[in-house]
């Protein structure tokens, strides 16, 4: 029984010190959320400026954008709720 109390509190601050790596973990899937979530809005925002664009100065209707439209809200929310899921 003392060996296994002596050997708990010998072990125990190296059980302590391992858990520094969750901190390198922990950053990096906050860097990777983040990045994620920018990606979403370059997404959404090259779509919707290129879908502007065919409207305005090439006389497109919307209904011929509308899959552009649809694609970035798409691919814009799935790389957000990516990231929201990561954090």
């Amino acid at each position: 029984m003392k060996t296994k109390l002596l050997s708990l509190i010998l072990f125990s601050p190296m059980i302590v010190f391992g858990a520094g790596g969750i901190d390198k973990v922990n950053t990096f899937m906050e860097n990777l959320s983040t990045a994620l979530y920018a990606v979403g809005a370059i997404v959404l925002t090259i779509a919707f400026m290129w879908a502007g664009f065919k409207i305005m100065f090439q006389g497109q209707t919307l209904r011929e954008v509308a899959p552009v439209f649809i694609g970035g809200v798409l691919v814009g929310s799935a790389s957000a709720l990516a990231g929201y899921i990561i954090s």
